[in-house]
């Protein structure tokens, strides 16, 4: 009876052998080392800064390249038409659920358990984060996108016939497709390892660029607004204890979720076993 218990107690623990950058204290030199960071970048974005010119040179000189890209109809066009769809955003959602999960039930360190509990943070943090601060409007810029401020522009609309493409916004800085990304990466990174990590950051270019090319984005609302928030946000899952805390409290239905699934899957192969 004593060995059972005990071997309960040694499942519950957090196993900080295999999540190392998931830490149990706070780092406050770190935290204002993040928050400095994303304070600097924001601040060479305001008009009042000297390094603004060459900001508004960068985002033209984006805009002019990506967008005149897709001028000439032809496989390109579309292919970036698409990209700027709502189905295409729904696909890009349902591929970091899939890497998430991948790394759920193929990870090679640590309990499915653990593992389930380190994602359902990851995602409950990622979602909460983003869509939160758009629908508080927190760090929202009135800023039109360079569909509505430049010329030359081509208008994909009418590309994919009836499908809605996106090419402008009234508020584009920052981008929550660059937000989600960007805090998906260093998240994702701390949880899993390297490895999937870098899968993330190779994934990153494949959901912002889109915006850039249909011309609903500025480059500096990738560059300037996703990495200044990435920064602000990251750093409080994985400078603080929340990111240690939000698994230990998730490991517990995490636990009990797979116990109930195996005893599911038990009866179910008896009772076929039973009527063979």
């Amino acid at each position: 009876m004593e060995e059972k218990t005990a071997k309960k107690t040694d499942k519950a623990e957090f196993p900080e052998e295999v999540f190392p950058y998931i830490t149990k204290t706070w780092h406050w030199r770190r935290l204002v080392v993040c928050y400095g960071a994303a304070s600097v970048i924001v601040a060479s974005w305001t008009s009042y800064s000297p390094v603004r010119p060459y900001w508004d040179a960068l985002d033209k000189a984006a805009f002019l390249l990506l967008n005149g890209s897709v001028a000439e109809a032809g496989w390109w066009q579309s292919v970036m038409a698409f990209t700027n769809t709502r189905v295409f955003d729904a696909l890009s959602g349902a591929l970091l659920v899939v890497i998430l999960l991948l790394y759920a039930f193929f990870g090679r360190k640590g309990t499915l358990a653990w593992r389930g509990a380190g994602i359902a943070f990851l995602g409950i943090f990622l979602v909460l984060s983003v869509f939160l601060r758009r629908k508080l409007g927190i760090g929202e810029f009135d800023r039109a996108s360079p569909s509505l401020d430049l010329e030359p522009f081509f208008n994909m609309h009418g590309v994919l016939g009836d499908l809605w493409v996106k090419t402008e916004s009234g508020s584009c800085f920052p981008s929550d497709h660059a937000n989600a990304s960007f805090l998906f990466i260093p998240l994702l990174w701390a949880l899993a390892g390297r490895k999937w990590g870098l899968a993330a950051l190779a994934l990153a270019p494949v959901l912002v660029a889109p915006r850039l090319f249909g011309g609903a984005h500025w480059i500096t609302d990738i560059l300037v607004g996703g990495t200044a928030f990435a920064l602000l946000v990251a750093s409080w899952a994985l400078c603080t204890p929340l990111f240690y805390w939000g698994m230990r409290v998730l490991h517990v239905p995490a636990v009990w979720g797979l116990d109930l699934l195996s005893s599911l899957r038990d009866k179910i192969f008896r009772k076929n076993t039973n009527s063979i």
